[in-house]
């Protein structure tokens, strides 16, 4: 790894913002803020319901999700449901009968949501019946693909404008496509717009899978609202001090600032996904899912890597919201292995992080 850099807080060049991204930013609440300067904008303290069967966002457990995020101080939910397709070069996408969410639950999760003084971001993902990763689709046939995936993505949007959703996420981690599909995404993004009036982003990976995708190779983030990093970056070989691990973030947090600066971006940055298992390697391999071993579980340091975000990662002005991959309303216990903090040390630190009175300006609904 790298030597880390010391933050520089850099005086970004004015960029002229889209009327219509600025329009959207309005009106879904977003008021007072500033396309020139990001730093005005509420930080969101988010959780990530995520939807991985049909029943995840059924009345019983909806209430639960919703009423365990409020507890812990959060103001924002990643609501996510999935559509699948059958292998990694599959060219159909099409929801699933076990585990896709039916939209009337996603509703009522949404209305829920807001009638408990939460803000809901919208991000429905696609992934594999073969297990692999989202990153790493590489459809035949990457037109037909494509269509598929813009008609899910306009049925959602147009769910979330019914609903009231405060933000849209179009798309997670679909790397081979970024580039390659640019012209696509951005006439996507148009049709997106059409649908959906609030603001958008796009949840692009930490860094490229096989050559391709990571935040910095997205082409097309002058066209969405927010810059949407899933920040799953590698902190550490071994395991090491908080000092060592803020040294670490800080190389990650550099990197990004000077991108915009090159770039030019004056959008802000959310971490639309970041989390850890409690897992000897969750520091080393922070996004990978392989089975733990009993002896290598580890909560304490799932503890630690929550507790690192919270120093420099949080007080990045550039950041205006993170949202913690995966809330479970069930206590998970010490000898969980997943991304789930329920039940273990981890939750403590969000709780009192989401809580302090000296946390971040969130927005007034929830935070007056």
């Amino acid at each position: 790894m790298r030597q880390p850099a010391r933050i520089r807080r850099r005086s970004l060049l004015a960029v002229v913002a889209l009327a219509p991204a600025s329009a959207a930013l309005a009106a879904c609440g977003f008021a007072g803020v500033s396309r020139r300067d990001p730093t005005g904008a509420p930080f969101m303290h988010g959780l990530t319901l995520a939807g991985l069967s049909q029943t995840d966002f059924a009345e019983q457990r909806a209430a639960r999700l919703v009423q365990s995020s409020v507890a812990t101080g959060a103001d924002w939910v990643s609501i996510a449901p999935g559509w699948y397709q059958a292998s990694s070069d599959a060219s159909r996408i099409r929801p699933d009968s076990v585990r896709t969410p039916p939209d009337g639950d996603i509703r009522r999760l949404i209305d829920r949501a807001h009638a408990a003084g939460l803000r809901v971001m919208l991000k429905p993902f696609v992934d594999s019946h073969g297990g692999v990763w989202r990153g790493d689709i590489r459809p035949a046939d990457p037109s037909a693909w494509f269509a598929d995936y813009a008609a899910m993505t306009y049925r959602y949007a147009e769910l979330g404008e019914s609903s009231g959703a405060d933000l849209f996420c179009l798309g997670t981690d679909l790397g081979f496509s970024e580039a390659a599909l640019a012209d696509d995404w951005r006439r996507l993004i148009v049709g997106v717009r059409e649908r959906f009036s609030g603001p958008l982003t796009y949840a692009a990976s930490h860094a490229p899978s096989a050559g391709l995708g990571g935040y910095a190779n997205v082409p097309f983030w002058d066209d969405l609202d927010f810059i949407g990093i899933n920040a799953y970056f590698p902190l550490a070989d071994r395991l090491i001090s908080h000092a060592q691990l803020a040294d670490a973030w800080n190389v990650w947090l550099e990197e990004i600032e000077t991108w915009r600066a090159d770039r030019r971006l004056d959008r802000p940055v959310i971490f639309t996904e970041l989390g850890y298992r409690s897992a000897a390697t969750a520091a080393t391999q922070p996004r990978a899912a392989d089975p733990v071993k009993p002896h290598e579980v580890d909560p304490d340091l799932q503890a630690n890597l929550y507790t690192a975000f919270f120093g420099l990662p949080y007080r990045l002005e550039s950041l205006q919201g993170v949202f913690w991959w995966r809330w479970n309303p069930e206590a998970t216990g010490t000898h969980d292995s997943t991304f789930a903090p329920n039940g273990k040390p981890a939750e403590s630190v969000l709780r009192r992080a989401y809580t302090a009175s000296a946390r971040r300006p969130s927005h007034p609904a929830s935070n007056p």
